[in-house]
């Protein structure tokens, strides 16, 4: 796994762009399977901080 590619991934869900998981009758790209746990963390850590 790549590190900017959680970071971009994060940033893509928290600003609605993409969807962290496959939502049915959704049209907005998905995380990919093998990074969802990772921007999921990812984006949990964000929420604390901020």
């Amino acid at each position: 796994m790549k590190n900017y590619l959680i970071t971009a991934y994060g940033y893509l869900v928290k600003v609605g762009v993409w969807d962290l998981e496959i939502i049915e009758g959704g049209t907005k790209k998905v995380v990919p399977e093998n990074y969802r746990l990772a921007v999921a963390g990812y984006l949990a850590e964000q929420t604390v901080v901020q």
